[in-house]
């Protein structure tokens, strides 16, 4: 093992985390720290334990939260040899660090937010940037409905039935990627066809999703209307039903991680 390599990796998260928590300090704590001092609502020096900053969908200004504000629902990892049952108390000195740090169901479970504490003499930093994780979350099962709907009829090679229904799956999914992407209230409370076909594939020009979930959900959306309303001609053989098929399950998986993505660094 090259230890000179894990070392350099070690010292640029480092650099990252300082960059990061110097950002949020001066943009976001203190100014709004200095704010409640110079109204008499903080004390002078203020002895600061925790902050946290919460990020609205709806682009409403962000509300921050100094030390016994913050609400957070926190993991952490014990100290080799210390075990503990569930409703025992657990100590500072018992903690090796954190591993997770998610908000409470008080807040709006589509917000975005960081969270730094100090823990043990040192600062850790948790942060999620996915907005509207709960409404993608909810899109997400119910493309899983229309994935076993073009399952069922790709076993019958009922082709147009499961063209309808894989499209249906890979725009609830497209849709889902772009709804933890950005925090637009419009796209979030309205949208049509060309809005998601349009914004998922200016997405995925840029990387930012498997180009061959693109393929596929153009495929789709061009098979789609002939498949649905019978006007124009329509074919598809089982092969590349099966590759569209295992496109759309491979799309479902990654757009199924990208909303379960919370990082922590110390």
């Amino acid at each position: 093992m090259d230890t000179s390599d894990n070392h350099s990796k070690e010292n640029h998260w480092e650099e990252i985390a300082q960059n990061a928590s110097k950002h949020f300090m001066d943009i976001f704590i203190t100014p709004e720290v200095m704010r409640r001092q110079e109204a008499a609502e903080l004390p002078r020096p203020l002895d600061l334990q925790a902050a946290q900053i919460i990020f609205y969908p709806d682009r409403r200004k962000p509300t921050v939260r100094i030390n016994s504000e913050v609400k957070v629902l926190a993991k952490m990892k014990l100290k080799p040899g210390i075990e503990k049952e569930y409703g025992d108390s657990v100590y500072a000195n018992e903690l090796e660090g954190l591993e997770e740090l998610m908000l409470t169901e008080e807040d709006d479970p589509d917000s975005g937010h960081v969270t730094m504490l100090k823990f043990n003499g040192s600062w850790i930093m948790a942060f999620d940037f996915i907005y509207n994780k709960a409404l993608a979350k909810k899109t997400i099962n119910t493309a899983k409905e229309f994935i076993e709907a073009a399952e069922f009829s790709f076993s019958h090679q009922n082709w147009s039935a499961f063209a309808d229904n894989l499209f249906s799956a890979a725009e609830l999914l497209a849709k889902a990627t772009l709804l933890a992407a950005w925090s637009d209230p419009n796209f979030r409370e309205k949208t049509n066809h060309p809005a998601i076909n349009s914004r998922y594939n200016r997405f995925a020009s840029l990387g930012n999703v498997n180009p061959e979930h693109a393929l596929a959900f153009n495929k789709l959306a061009k098979l789609r209307y002939p498949a649905r309303y019978a006007k124009d001609e329509f074919t598809l053989v089982e092969n590349e039903g099966n590759i569209l098929l295992d496109s759309v399950k491979s799309m479902l998986r990654e757009t199924s991680s990208i909303t379960k993505a919370n990082r922590a660094m110390e």
